[in-house]
């Protein structure tokens, strides 16, 4: 049985002059995620017949996926060429494994 944690899912586009880059952009971006406490596990995935992307982000809770999610959007310069690089959020959200 998985202990109890939080799922952060971000659906998106990248733009266009992007794609090719974004295994190095999400290798980046895992790495600035290891920083913030909390942090379980990262999956980035790609699409299969659009221009869809999804990251899928394990935490130990809310507080800590909010944290990191909040120094996102804020701009951290960790998260900038990852940030640059999207074209669009699709869907944000959060879920509870209980």
């Amino acid at each position: 049985m998985s202990k109890k944690h939080v799922l952060e899912v971000a659906v998106f586009k990248v733009k266009d002059e992007f794609v090719k880059d974004i295994n190095e952009l999400r290798n980046q971006l895992k790495k600035g995620l290891e920083n913030y406490p909390g942090l379980q596990e990262f999956c980035g995935y790609l699409p299969v017949s659009d221009n869809m992307f999804a990251d899928i982000v394990k935490w130990d809770n809310l507080e800590a996926a909010k944290a990191a999610a909040k120094a996102f959007e804020q701009g951290a310069p960790e998260f900038l060429p990852y940030m640059n690089a999207i074209e669009s959020v699709e869907f944000m959200g959060h879920f509870d494994s209980e």
